[in-house]
């Protein structure tokens, strides 16, 4: 067939198709008038219930199509007479695809023709599976036709233009309001303040825009940076909530974080608090935020880390900022460029390692955090620590949120050695080197499977990427024990870095891997002893002088700066953080050098009674590792004598606690010191809190022998034991478990559940979940593993989902394990697609956290709930979608845009709670939505505290208990219409005041 043959058959049936379009869609009706929402497709077509069209009917608006399109070249019929019903047939089942689609008139009439047909097609991808190819030219053509009147109907409605309108000018209000932010943050163009903040975000780019991965390729030490848009790895967040476990609020670090205006976030050695902090200087310089970050755009970021600030005289001024961080633009930013950065809230400052000041010189860093948040309160701060440096809620007085940066799950453990390796993988060329990296990852993959110890130091980010250099480096044949790892990474920086890329010492220098580690004790002992985490070079060089006249193999004295250099450039451990400084690549193995040295120089009294300065907790645990025998027992023996001696119930728990932490590292040890180490843990048992769990942890395996069974503790007791068996995990603490998986205790067995993500997705549940009384509890799924576990389940009656794991294949994995209650926490990063819910035909109650991130909620009308949770619902959503799900009761909807309410009646709800923005001064008629309401609750928040609302339509809710609240309303009237026994009004008010909110509450019946 030619396809001109074609173009003319439409171009001619085009002004005998219209009418026939025409009849797909109803007529509109004389009350039809200008409302300000758009009608979904699906509700303007001429099929379905109690309308005029039939499946027959379509068959012959179709039939006539292919009817018109042939008799407008009679002489040369474009398709056989016996392909015509099937053709009927096909443009039959793909325009009632138009009652399925998904958006209103106005998205239809924005696709345009082409894509509209796509989308239709889409819908019945089968339609044309047994015509010609003739006859598929000439359904392309008809289904085009047919799109193109269909889309000149849509804007010839009287309602459309309306529509338009409306939509067009949210459009263009929302863009206002985007842009007016982002131009409060714009400096004025060709202003000094706009071309520096140009050069500086372009440095803040170059700087911190890539990683050092560690041992990423031994033979070009320039090839272990990778870009962080690659090898940033977001891990989970835990917010600390008072009376909930930190279990239960894992999220991912961009969903924590939205909406935050100042953040504490603490974690251990190595956990990735440097590189989170990283990644935000970098993507608040690139302008690259994910949405739901989306109000950080358009800001400018502040580095400043502690460890470099602390060799200042004196905390920083705004001004000072960009010199205290060693940048090489300081002196050229124009004057008080930072201070109106921050005063206009485009600031975002970075303040990384509180742990990295001397505990007595905190108080006087919360007083300058103190000054910075009262001066700049518009602006973004983020603040990280290790845990134990400062107490829970340090900051909380500043309206600081606490997050704790979680340990890496199986599944970012995987994802990670999967990382490591592709980046691996780009600095090879030949097939057989590349074949031979694929194999080494997996060969890892599988031993993180088969040894737990292994995989529980993988958790840690940093040693994760020890673990997969050492694994490469040795052929896959790894040691299992921190204290190893160490000394193995050790002697592959020192030793194998430079043999693999072939380079020899200097002249004359005879650099040895025990002369080496000998110097870089020195260096790290010093910084320790000193309370630093850098030093000037000149320290350094003059450390080594000081030490070279008993090492004459190695070099003279006078060529200390020498062997300064080749240390610095080719250890691998020291590097140049700032011009004329020096620190180690990580503070783990300045704590791991320093720990040697310490215990080489005999200080071991010096170590146990600086147990009482968090900064020095790894250096005693790595000594105890380092030490011999005597050594050993003498240092745990001080530290549980200065645990016994003093009064202060907490310095003694922290002596205990440290004592039985570095257990782990005594590879021998005197029984009787050893009991003595455990008879003190056991008097820190059981935890009593969260923290309580957290610290105990730490200790290790040992603690597992001590912690009590659930039979003679209380709830608190038993819960915070249950946090401490997870964060030990392996077989042993799997086991412990399962001791508390049928207390009667509906809390503990809760934090049984929310265990999960620590373990073995597989083990746990087969080992706990199988057995575990669940009537009660809800199941998290965090992990994409945990749901190949589900189908052994016989019944979830309660479930939370975060993120992303709502999909088709996951409703029906679930469908026949009979979910009661559903609650869906989408990340507000992230948009996405809500799946049809019916085969869930057990749901009866649903939550959704955040509705504005769905991008439809039509699949809701498919369920079989009775409870729906509507929670941040978007701008000028259309409720219609409520009308099908006829077994809803109970309705609770909350908006931060207005009080929406449906399009139609929804007769079937009897109970309403409903929280949103009054927008005038009368409450709209919920009767006239809800004509059913036996329970009305009502939060509004009123645009004025002077506005007087009329609450006088609520007379029209007859029979129902009605409880409204009004936030910063003013007088009320309408209230001698309503029932007095029936209706309870609130007033509430809310104002700053001196930092604080300051509320009132007015109360009294009608």
């Amino acid at each position: 067939m030619d396809p001109a043959s074609v173009g003319t058959t439409a171009r001619i049936a085009s002004s005998v198709a219209r009418p026939i379009i025409a009849r797909l869609f109803v007529k509109e009706g004389p009350g039809a008038g200008l409302v300000d929402k758009p009608v979904r497709v699906s509700r303007l077509v001429s099929w379905g219930e109690k309308r005029s069209l039939n499946q027959l009917d379509m068959w012959k608006i179709a039939r006539e199509l292919v009817k018109v399109a042939i008799e407008a070249n009679p002489h040369e019929p474009p398709i056989a007479s016996d392909e015509r019903e099937a053709l009927a047939d096909a443009l039959a089942a793909t325009l009632s695809a138009l009652g399925s689609l998904e958006m209103d008139d106005i998205q239809a009439v924005r696709l345009g023709q082409e894509e509209l047909a796509r989308r239709l097609k889409g819908e019945r991808p089968d339609a044309t599976r047994d015509l010609s190819a003739d006859a598929t030219t000439l359904y392309d053509s008809l289904v085009d036709l047919s799109c193109l009147h269909i889309l000149h109907f849509f804007t010839q409605r009287s309602t459309f233009v309306a529509h338009a309108l409306v939509a067009q000018t949210r459009m263009l209000d929302e863009a206002l309001r985007t842009l007016d932010a982002l131009a409060d943050r714009i400096p004025r163009p060709g202003s000094a303040d706009e071309e520096f903040e140009t050069r500086y975000l372009a440095h803040m780019d170059r700087k911190y825009g890539k990683l050092n991965i560690f041992g990423l390729d031994l033979s070009d030490p320039n090839r272990a940076r990778w870009p962080l848009d690659t090898a940033y790895l977001n891990l989970e967040l835990a917010s600390q909530h008072a009376g909930s476990s930190p279990s239960a609020n894992r999220q991912r670090v961009e969903e924590a974080l939205s909406g935050c205006t100042r953040a504490m976030l603490r974690g251990m050695a190595g956990s990735g608090k440097t590189t989170l902090l990283q990644w935000i200087a970098v993507t608040a310089a690139q302008g690259t935020f994910p949405d739901g970050l989306a109000w950080l755009r358009g800001r400018v970021p502040f580095m400043l880390p502690l460890r470099a600030l602390d060799q200042q005289p004196g905390l920083p001024r705004p001004e000072q900022f960009l010199g205290a961080a060693g940048s090489i633009l300081h002196a050229l930013q124009p004057e008080h460029w930072a201070d109106r950065v921050l005063a206009s809230g485009r600031g975002i400052v970075l303040i990384d390692g509180v742990d990295e000041v001397s505990e007595s010189e905190r108080p006087g860093l919360r007083r300058w955090l103190h000054d910075l948040v009262d001066l700049y309160p518009k602006t973004f701060f983020l603040v990280t620590s290790r845990p134990s440096a400062v107490d829970t809620h340090w900051l909380a007085e500043l309206d600081f949120a606490e997050f704790n940066l979680l340990p890496m799950t199986r599944h970012d453990v995987d994802r990670f050695v999967d990382r490591w390796h592709e980046a691996v993988l780009t600095t090879l060329d030949e097939a057989e080197e590349r074949q031979a990296v694929e194999r080494c990852r997996d060969a890892l993959n599988t031993t993180l499977r088969q040894k737990y110890d292994l995989y529980r130091l993988a958790t840690n980010p940093l040693m994760c990427a020890l673990i997969c250099a050492l694994h490469r480096d040795r052929l896959t044949h790894l040691p299992e024990r921190r204290m190893e790892l160490y000394a193995a990474a050790l002697t592959m920086l020192l030793v194998r870095r430079d043999k693999e890329r072939e380079i020899a010492a200097p002249q004359g220098l005879v650099p040895t891997e025990e002369a080496q580690v000998q110097l870089l004790q020195r260096i790290a002992y010093w910084l320790i002893r000193n309370g630093r985490s850098e030093a000037a070079q000149t320290t350094a060089v003059r450390i080594i002088r000081e030490k070279l006249p008993a090492m004459p193999h190695l070099a003279p004295p006078d060529r200390a700066e020498e062997v300064f250099r080749y240390l610095l450039l080719r250890s691998g451990l020291l590097r140049e953080p700032a011009t004329g400084m020096v620190d180690f690549i990580h503070r783990t193995f300045q704590d791991y050098l320093g720990a040697k040295a310490a215990v080489e120089a005999e200080d071991l009294d010096l170590l146990a009674e600086s147990g009482r300065d968090d900064q020095w907790d790894d250096v005693i645990r790595l000594a105890v590792g380092h030490a011999r025998d005597g050594e050993r027992a003498y240092l745990l023996r001080k530290l549980i004598e200065l645990g016994d001696l003093t009064t202060d119930p907490r310095l003694r728990r922290r002596y205990h606690l440290l004592a039985a932490a570095a257990l782990e590292h005594a590879t021998t040890l005197d029984p009787a010191v050893r009991a003595a180490v455990n008879l003190r843990a056991s008097a820190l048992i059981p935890p009593a809190t969260a923290v309580d769990a957290e610290e105990l942890a730490t200790a290790g395996d040992i603690v597992l022998d001590f912690l009590p069974g659930p039979e003679r503790i209380s709830s608190e007791q038993a819960r915070a034991t249950v946090m401490t068996i997870a964060r030990i995990g392996g077989e042993a603490a799997l086991d412990q478990l399962a001791r508390f998986k049928r207390v009667a205790d509906r809390d503990v067995r809760q934090e049984v559940a929310l265990s999960w993500p620590y373990f073995d997705a597989r083990a746990f549940s087969e080992e706990i979940l199988d057995g575990l009384p669940m009537d009660d509890l809800t199941l998290h799924l965090t992990d994409p593993e945990q749901v190949t576990c589900l189908e052994s389940l016989d019944r979830i009656p309660s479930l939370f989902l975060r993120g992303q794991m709502l999909t088709t294949e996951l409703v029906n994995v679930l469908a026949p394990a009979k979910v009661h209650s559903l609650t869906i926490a989408p990340s507000s990063a992230v948009s996405i697609v809500l799946p049809g819910l019916a085969p869930l035909s057990g749901l009866r109650r649903l939550v959704i956290e955040s509705c504005d991130v769905i991008t439809d909620l039509t699949a809701l009308g498919e369920t079989s709930v009775v409870e729906l949770f509507l929670h941040r619902l978007p701008d000028g959503v259309d409720l219609s979608f409520l009308t099908p799900a006829s077994n809803l009761r109970s309705l609770t909807l909350s908006s931060p845009h207005g009080v929406p309410l449906p399009p139609t009646p929804l007769a079937h709800v009897t109970s309403l709670t409903m929280e949103g923005v009054l927008t005038g001064t009368e409450l709209p008629d919920f009767a006239a939505a809800f004509p059913s309401l036996a329970s009305l609750t009502l939060r509004l928040a009123c645009q004025s505290y002077q506005s007087a609302v009329d609450l006088s339509l609520l007379r029209n809710v007859l029979r129902a208990q009605i409880d409204v609240t009004l936030v910063d309303g003013g007088k009320v009237h309408g209230l001698e219409d309503l029932p007095t026994e029936r209706v309870v009004v609130r007033h509430e008010g809310r104002r700053r005041q001196e930092g604080r909110t300051w509320r009132h509450l007015r109360r009294f019946r009608t």
